[in-house]
């Protein structure tokens, strides 16, 4: 791959409406090196390079030193609007091997400008993104200059020397306290900057926080721990952005020939419920969209029946929808099955504190209530709506001890151009996209959902940290188990042929299949579509309160309640 100074490479982009970038349809370029493959994110194309009428100043734009806070400011257009709040940007520094998100500071209501700081860790040469964003086209704007050309200064080899040795040094993340969100800040960085003892993801890239080093589990690990005599299960409860991460726990499993059909298979994209077994390692994901069912209770009583519609369609009734969320956790998660030691789910406080009530008191698993695994939700890139996301967090804590405390965005926030639209961040809710990548061994390219796996796997098999694991029985058998020629894997399902309407099953009818050979196509005329009912008629008269894009196209999307 070629490289071009920031000037001329911009002038390019800007200019020349006929030249397409080398990357312009390929997510990632490989790169080798001597430990292995690093790979690189597409950061801007032709397409993400219109110009905002915003401006932004400050010598953090071109200059910076490692440990000392730097800022720069943007210069919101007054002849747009006078509210700051409509307004949204995103500051990311961006180096060969090291990534690293600006933070936006506290504005006052009258305020016509933003300033965003961060504070360096390694030295290095960076583009300096500043890009204004928007929830529709044309999705992101470069501010004029973006990308900057930021040299941050330092001691090169002593400051990424001694990076290596404290990340070697830092405890596994499992293990120390997750009471405040503050604990997974950190920053992307690529295994030439890191030690040996922790490994990173097969793109090369791993999320490092301050305080802790997450544990990578190999593909060996997981069939180590896959023969264990203890069953162990992680249920990810969520939406399609979080079947990302359930994809990315299949795709970790299983074998480079054992996955070929992923794409084409049940669990791809299943609005319903699949579960994936090898072994003793169940992954379970279930569609839970719990957090449409707004508005359900106030002090513990239920507001009348909240509906919403899509276009003539009822999509879900309230009161309807989370009793069937809640009698899935009854009869299905903590029914007769193997209970789950992991559970991430997408739930507000208003509705986690239901379903903590149907968990068992005697159950010693983990939940984490994660709202802000997003990249597409405009307000975490404002400080009030980062801080009352973590405010939440705090507060999902205190509802239970067993409630564990991830700050999502924070984690996912520095691969924002890596969404499946990639390079627009907000123009797609997924994190993942399928690809064929590293000789057909990597078929889910997503670095957050993959960090966030191993994250949930460490939790789950190595909970006091891979080093006591590994010294465990169960990995001393590991050249027994790895000598093994076959394996059986088991998946079942019950997805329905479409999105909507929104519905959970309190007890899915299952189709199940083993295999040796590895997953199957999907049989999608088997499917049946879950019945659905007319919106109601008093509904139907309301005006549309939203336009949505959804899986079944452009809809209108109409609420109310009736008592």
């Amino acid at each position: 791959m070629f490289c071009l100074s920031v000037e001329v490479r911009k002038k390019i982009l800007l200019t020349d409406s006929k030249w397409d970038p080398p990357l312009k349809f390929t997510l990632y370029n490989i790169e080798q090196f001597s430990s292995g493959p690093v790979l690189r994110v597409q950061h801007l194309v032709k397409d993400s390079s219109n110009l905002s009428t915003c401006e932004v100043v400050g010598e953090g734009l071109h200059r910076a030193e490692v440990g000392v806070t730097s800022s720069i400011t943007v210069i919101l257009d007054p002849m747009r609007t006078q509210d700051f709040q409509q307004f949204f940007f995103s500051v990311l520094a961006v180096g060969e091997d090291h990534i690293f998100p600006a933070k936006p500071q506290p504005v006052f209501s009258n305020a016509t400008n933003v300033t965003f700081t961060y504070v360096p860790t390694l030295p290095g040469e960076y583009d300096l993104y500043v890009e204004e964003i928007f929830q529709r086209p044309p999705w992101q704007k470069q501010v004029p200059g973006s990308p900057f050309l930021l040299v941050v200064q330092g001691h090169h080899e002593l400051d990424i020397d001694d990076f290596k040795v404290r990340t070697d040094k830092l405890p596994s993340c499992q293990i120390i306290s997750q009471e405040d969100p503050s604990w997974v800040e950190g920053e992307w960085v690529t295994r030439k900057l890191l030690g040996r003892k922790r490994g990173v993801l097969r793109s090369g890239w791993v999320f490092q926080p301050k305080r802790c080093s997450f544990d990578i589990f190999t593909k060996d690990d997981i069939e180590i721990a896959a023969a264990s005599k203890v069953p162990k299960t992680i249920a990810i409860l969520g939406s399609s952005t979080e079947r990302g991460i359930f994809l990315s726990l299949v795709d970790l499993a299983l074998r480079k020939e054992e996955k070929i059909h992923l794409v084409e298979s049940d669990l791809a994209k299943c609005w319903g419920f699949s579960e994936f077994q090898f072994g003793n390692l169940h992954f379970i994901y279930q569609d839970f969209r719990v957090y449409r069912a707004r508005d359900l209770y106030a002090e513990g009583s239920i507001r009348g029946v909240n509906v919403t519609c899509n276009n003539e369609k009822k999509v879900q009734e309230g009161s309807n929808f989370f009793q069937d969320a809640l009698n899935f956790l009854e009869e299905t998660l903590f029914g007769s099955r193997p209970w789950p030691d992991i559970i991430f789910v997408t739930s507000p406080i208003v509705h986690l504190r239901l379903l903590l009530e149907k968990i068992p008191h005697f159950w010693n698993g983990t939940i984490y209530p994660v709202v802000n695994f997003k990249c597409k939700w405009l307000n975490y890139y404002q400080l009030d709506g980062l801080l009352k996301a973590r405010d939440e967090a705090k507060a999902s804590r205190s509802l239970d001890p067993r409630v564990g405390v991830l700050d999502g965005f924070t984690l996912s926030t520095g691969m924002r151009h890596a969404t499946e639209s990639s390079p627009f961040i907000t123009h797609s809710i997924h994190f993942h996209r399928w690809c064929d990548e590293l000789n057909g061994e990597m078929r889910v390219c997503s670095n957050p959902t993959e960090m966030v796996a191993q994250f949930l796997l460490g939790q789950a098999i190595a909970p006091e940290g891979k080093d006591v694991w590994m010294k465990s029985t169960d990995y001393k058998n590991r050249e027994a188990v790895l000598s093994a020629n076959t394996r059986t894997i088991r998946v079942c399902h019950d997805c329905p042929a479409t999105l909507l309407p929104f519905h959970i099953k309190s007890k899915p009818d299952l189709n199940c299949y083993d295999s040796r050979e590895g997953l199957h196509i999907s049989l999608e005329q088997n499917f049946k579509v879950w019945d659905g009912s007319p919106c109601p008629e008093e509904c139907m008269k309301t005006e549309p309160v939203d336009k949505v894009y959804t899986q079944s196209g452009l809809v209108d999307v109409r609420q109310c309640t009736i008592r």
